[in-house]
Formats: structure tokens, sequence, C-alpha cells
């Protein structure tokens, strides 16, 4: 069960990662539909990350070393939202430490965190009319 949830999570997260890059951007740069999108990415890259270093946590893969007690499922899932908010905004372990294929889940957080702020901006530049140059 919990490989068929891993494959609906790699899959929905991304097509939501696919759904920022392909959208045509409004020509502002702060306008309320490009910070929903950025917003409604960046929580499915959230969970998703954290749903994957959950399952494979509870399918007997070691990805994480959590040095506090986690005792059940909602504890285990909210310890891998932090430790996916920590990969996907910054580069800080702090005491959560990636292992095995933890690192590699975490490598592509941390890449996807922040890639995709610079492909929004870029994106907004050259998208601005030759008059807003």
């Amino acid at each position: 069960m919990g490989w068929a949830i891993l494959c609906c999570v790699v899959f929905i997260t991304g097509y939501a990662v696919k759904r920022l890059l392909t959208t045509a951007w409004e020509g502002h740069a702060f306008s309320l539909k490009n910070f929903f999108l950025l917003t409604v990415t960046y929580s499915v890259l959230l969970t998703g990350f954290a749903t994957v270093f959950t399952v494979l946590t509870m399918e007997g893969i070691e990805v994480m070393v959590v040095q506090e007690q986690v005792d059940s499922f909602w504890s285990l899932f909210f310890t891998a939202v932090y430790f996916s908010t920590m990969m996907l905004f910054s580069v800080g372990n702090g005491e959560i430490i990636p292992v095995g294929l933890g690192r590699w889940v975490s490598i592509l957080a941390i890449f996807l965190g922040h890639v995709l702020p610079v492909t929004v901006v870029w994106t907004l530049i050259y998208n601005r009319s030759p008059r807003e140059r």
C-alpha cells in the first residue's frame, strides 16, 4: 500500500512542478494569481516530500535520523513535514539528518526549493514587455 501511495505522490508532485513551469505568468510580478500558484506548488512539494519520507520510513527504509522519539504515524509525518520544510526553504538539517536514500531525496528537495523561485523570477523578467524594461 505504501508503494502505491508513493507512486501517486510522485506523480502529483511532478504534475504540480510541470504546471508551475508551463503556466503563463501575469505581467505583474506581484499578482495574486502568481503568488497563489507558487504557494500551492510549494505546499504540494512540501507535503509530497513529507509523504515520501514517511512512507519510506514506514516501509523499513531508513531515510532520516531523528534525535527525538517518534512514536506514532502523525508524529512521524509532522517530523517529515518539518524536515521537508528545512530542505525546501533552507539547507539546514539541524536535528534531523538524511541517511541512505534520504540523502538523494533531500538533494532533490533542496534543488527544487532553490531552482523554482529562480525560474519564476527569470520567467517574469523574460516575459516583461519592452515598455517595462
